[in-house]
């Protein structure tokens, strides 16, 4: 089973999972995290950490590796075309769908655990733990509450929509200066989504780069609590 960290808040009637990004740690979305605890109410919070060593840092963990799919980091570089972004993350579709059934089966054991069904289970997820978020929700057997993905995009989609068996309200929220993951891709995602029967919600941040913002928290959590 993953390793995690778990914050409870009030009496929990819902469950909230949050999936960090790639080269990253629990640690390093710290900032998030507390104000999740500080705006979320009566939720259990778990975060899992990701089970492999950074292939770019030792000292961080990833979902799944990306310099074999993309060397020279051209994913993120103004210049490479949206077509050429998404290729290379469908490069990476077994591993999205590996991670996916993962992550799936921990949220069902942490349901098993705590006693939560999925109408009470959201997730969470920023960069490319943003990525498994949609890929993990759509794959999964039931409909969960919500899922909210942060600085992502749609990532082994051929793959992706043969594994779709769900449609939950998702969300899909983007800063406007995001140069790692490209806000230009973001009409791309929404318009794959629709052509999939999946209607987001869309939330754009102005001057906000690769990085979770206190806005984006706070929305999430007026959605989540209403």
């Amino acid at each position: 089973m993953l390793k995690y960290v778990s914050y409870l808040i009030g009496t929990p009637s819902k469950l909230v999972i949050f999936l960090h990004g790639y080269n990253g740690t629990i640690a390093d979305h710290q900032y998030a995290i507390d104000w999740m605890c500080d705006k979320l109410q009566n939720t259990l919070l778990i975060i899992p950490q990701a089970p492999e060593i950074s292939d770019k840092n030792p000292q961080k963990n990833q979902w799944f590796g990306m310099i074999q799919y993309d060397e020279q980091n051209k994913r993120s570089q103004p210049q490479t075309t949206v077509e050429e972004i998404t290729n290379i993350y469908n490069l990476a579709a077994n591993d999205m769908r590996r991670q996916a059934k993962l992550i799936n089966n921990f949220i069902s054991e942490m349901q098993k655990k705590y006693q939560f069904e999925d109408s009470q289970t959201y997730l969470i997820g920023f960069s490319q733990g943003a990525m498994l978020t949609i890929y993990t929700a759509l794959s999964r057997d039931k409909k969960l509450a919500g899922a909210f993905s942060l600085s992502g995009l749609i990532a082994g989609e051929k793959m992706l929509r043969q594994d779709i068996k769900s449609s939950p309200l998702l969300y899909l929220f983007h800063g406007e200066d995001d140069m790692k993951v490209q806000y230009k891709t973001l009409p791309y995602s929404v318009k794959w989504l629709q052509n999939n029967h999946i209607i987001p919600e869309v939330n754009t941040y102005p001057n906000l780069a690769h990085k979770i913002c206190e806005d984006e928290i706070s929305k999430i959590a007026e959605i989540i609590d209403k």
